[in-house]
């Protein structure tokens, strides 16, 4: 078989079977997030690549009701959350320097109250990619976390399920926020790109 078809089929090989599209879930559509972190809203299996929550929450000008979003996924065997990025952000008082709170958990609840049982916490707020769009990593705030309290984790999030909460107390915040889900190749598929690299090595010292 020539190489280039070799890699092709390797390829394949390690990526689950699945087509890729995204879940959205827009607050206007869909209707609200839940509040309450122990009936959080179930928006099912995230698919594969980028998955958008867009939505208001927090509280107008810190004396209304505190709307908090919370949400409950599940990352499909086969697949780590690589990525949580804010892409959207505006403040009802037109603020750019609100510092919002978010946490995530294992599993189907999280507790709003004790943040030592979340997985990872921290704040975050609007920031840009460096060339004036709205941009901020918000996986890797909570990686370098927890920052009140917690378990603690390293890298993607591996396949499970998890509870999402993101509140606001001073202010009301609109927000575009993507969960990105990629491949995570299977033992023998990366044995099988594995040996193909070393075979390709070794053709080129010939």
């Amino acid at each position: 078989m020539p190489f280039p078809r070799l890699l092709t089929l390797l390829a394949a090989l390690a990526l689950p079977l699945g087509t890729a599209q995204a879940l959205t879930w827009n607050e206007t559509l869909n209707g609200e997030l839940s509040g309450n972190g122990n009936s959080p809203t179930l928006v099912g299996t995230l698919d594969p690549g980028d998955n958008f929550f867009s939505g208001t929450m927090g509280s107008l000008g810190g004396t209304g009701p505190l709307d908090a979003d919370i949400w409950n996924f599940t990352i499909a065997p086969g697949y780590a959350l690589t990525g949580i990025n804010l892409y959207g952000y505006s403040a009802a008082s037109g603020s750019l320097t609100n510092e919002s709170f978010m946490a995530i958990a294992n599993g189907g609840t999280i507790n709003t109250s004790d943040p030592s049982l979340h997985l990872s916490n921290a704040l975050w707020g609007y920031a840009t990619d460096g060339f004036g769009n709205t941009y901020n990593d918000l996986l890797a705030l909570l990686d370098a976390g927890p920052d009140f309290g917690g378990i603690g984790f390293n890298g993607p999030l591996p396949a499970g399920n998890y509870t999402f909460w993101i509140q606001e107390g001073s202010d009301q915040i609109t927000y575009n926020i993507d969960f990105v889900t990629s491949p995570v190749p299977e033992p023998g598929s990366a044995l099988l790109l594995g040996t193909a690299g070393l075979w390709l090595l070794r053709r080129r010292r010939r």
